[in-house]
């Protein structure tokens, strides 16, 4: 189970939009993107983890402490999103349309807390009765996605909207909860050591307590239900009951890591020799490193216009 420290570098990646979508016709080629670097906060560090459809970039960035400050990023201006009151550290893990943002807060001890900022405020939503919650999402119905553990029991999935928590059961050990959708359609995976040990993906609605098997690890869900990860090793896209395997760069493996609503994913592959960033769309999938990425850019997110948010290096930036 990862620290909360080591949570912070965690990103939890949830393309928000509409809840009903008519297919939209993708772009004739990937692009060549254009860095920006979103600037960060005294510390000099940070990462963009997500992004709306609007162009709101959420994340982290470092103060003159040290400490990490969840952050926004809206039309150039940086935004510090601040703590709890008593906290040391936080970070910012999705933005909403109405952009609502999904926070995990850390204090002394360990201790989280699941936060939603809005409109200038910070909300401690609370747990399920112990001592901690994680923020993973928020959607476009303005509900949160978490994990927290109620007194003396494992974590467990919950829903939150206006004060009010669904527990939507345990979530077991070597487990992981990693986005949801406008619908509700929660998804993620469990992991058991050795890392060759097969992985079980968890996907569509979770309704009291049942799981839908899909295939492996998925991580990324957009509003159309499509879901992506990675199943023996390959970046898989599954829909309406259909794995589709998206290949690979030359070498032997990938992982698709995010999707957005027109159903383009991004990830990373192997080649033969080293593993690089990808954009798959309509069955064609491209090196981004052909198209104005590094080998060693991190892409967090993706939204509709196409445009890609993560880290190069120890900085936040904008590939669009």
């Amino acid at each position: 189970m990862l620290s909360p420290r080591s949570l912070l570098t965690v990103a939890t990646t949830t393309v928000v939009a509409l809840t009903t979508l008519a297919p939209v016709p993708a772009a004739a080629s990937p692009r060549t993107y254009q860095v920006v670097d979103l600037g960060t906060l005294s510390g000099g560090d940070g990462a963009a983890t997500a992004m709306n459809d609007r162009g709101d970039i959420v994340g982290w960035s470092t103060v003159a402490s040290g400490a990490r400050h969840a952050v926004r990023w809206r039309h150039g201006v940086i935004s510090d999103l601040g703590v709890l009151p008593g906290d040391t550290d936080s970070a910012a893990v999705d933005v909403n349309e109405f952009g609502d943002v999904a926070i995990t807060s850390f204090g002394p001890d360990y201790l989280t807390r699941a936060v939603l900022w809005r409109d200038g405020h910070l909300l401690d939503l609370g747990t399920l009765g112990g001592e901690n919650s994680v923020a993973i999402g928020v959607n476009d119905r303005r509900q949160v996605l978490g994990t927290s553990e109620p007194a003396g029991d494992m974590p467990h999935r919950f829903l939150w909207r206006d004060g009010t928590f669904t527990d939507l059961g345990q979530q077991y050990f070597y487990e992981f909860t990693a986005d949801f959708n406008n619908a509700g359609d929660v998804v993620g995976g469990w992991n058991v050591p050795p890392q060759d040990y097969p992985c079980t993906c968890v996907g569509g609605r979770l309704r009291d307590g049942v799981l839908t098997q899909i295939g492996s690890e998925a991580v990324g869900v957009n509003n159309r239900g499509q879901v992506v990860g990675a199943a023996n090793g390959r970046a898989f896209r599954w829909q309406d009951g259909t794995l589709t395997d998206l290949g690979t760069l030359g070498g032997d493996w990938s992982r698709a890591t995010a999707i957005n609503d027109r159903g383009v994913v991004v990830g990373r592959s192997t080649t033969t020799t080293q593993w690089q960033p990808f954009l798959w769309r309509d069955g064609v999938m491209t090196d981004l490193t052909t198209r104005g990425v590094l080998e060693s850019d991190v892409i967090e997110d993706i939204n509709v216009h196409g445009q890609l948010v993560g880290a190069r290096g120890n900085r936040p930036v904008l590939l669009r």
